[in-house]
This record gives structure tokens, C-alpha cells and sequence, in this order.
């Protein structure tokens, strides 16, 4: 059976993904915990969870994939600074 692009996997049920929303750290992390309780909770196409998040439709579509793929591990280091990369491109730049 092939998923349906705005299916979410069954990693957590919604009242799991509320609490993560409550104890998330970060406006960023809480809305991708919102985009995934909108589906569990509300499952409607991905251009609506978008625009009722704020969200571009890119942003929702990468937060379901990476979720789909990673779990809820995904929505909790995704997008994280990491020290490396800043560095790596600072040898870079010259003027």
C-alpha cells in the first residue's frame, strides 16, 4: 500500500506529541511538533497544515519527511547549530 504524502508514520499517539509540544524548547522545535499533531489529530493535504502553521508548504513537506524517516528524533535535532559548520566556512571566506 503506498502512503499517502500527508500520512504520518505511527511513531507517537497524539496526547505523546502534545506533551512534546508542551516541553519543547524553541518556537522553531514547537512548530514542527504542531505540524505532526495537526495530522494525527486532523489529518487534511499538506498545503493546508501549511498555511494554518505559518509554514511554507516546503517546510511542512521536509518536517513529515524527516519525521516519516527519523521519527521523533528527527523533529528534536533537526536544525540544530552545530559549531563545525561554522567554522568549516569561515577558513573560506577572504577579502
Amino acid at each position: 500500500m503506498k502512503r499517502n504524502e500527508s500520512d504520518v508514520a505511527g511513531y507517537l499517539s497524539a496526547e505523546e506529541v502534545q506533551m512534546k509540544m508542551r516541553m519543547s524548547s524553541g518556537f522553531f522545535r514547537f512548530q514542527k511538533w504542531l505540524v505532526i499533531y495537526n495530522l494525527l489529530v486532523d489529518p487534511r493535504p499538506l498545503e493546508e497544515i501549511a498555511m494554518h502553521t505559518g509554514l511554507s508548504e516546503s517546510s511542512v513537506y521536509r518536517i513529515v519527511s524527516e519525521y516519516n524517516d527519523g521519527g521523533p528524533e528527527a523533529i528534536e535535532t533537526v536544525g540544530e547549530m552545530r559549531r563545525q559548520a561554522w567554522f568549516a566556512y569561515a577558513g573560506e571566506c577572504t577579502m
